[in-house]
């Protein structure tokens, strides 16, 4: 996959940007990214909620869904 998870994580485990080559690099990390979060939690705004909380960050209102048309 061109844009992947390792695409935005450096050599020493951080996050980094640098790697994103175009828009389809970056499109494609974010859907790997979205992959792992649901599979990690369900998809379940409870679950993710719980760490967005931790991190400051602004909460889900909606339950994560896989879109599976392609």
């Amino acid at each position: 996959m061109a844009g992947s998870l390792n695409h935005i994580v450096d050599d020493d485990g951080y996050f980094c940007s640098f790697t994103i080559e175009n828009l389809g690099d970056a499109y494609e990390a974010l859907e790997e990214c979205f992959n792992i979060i649901y599979a990690m939690t369900g998809g379940k705004k409870k679950e993710i909620n719980y760490y967005l909380n931790s991190l400051n960050y602004p909460r889900l209102s909606v339950d994560m869904k896989i879109n599976t048309e392609d």
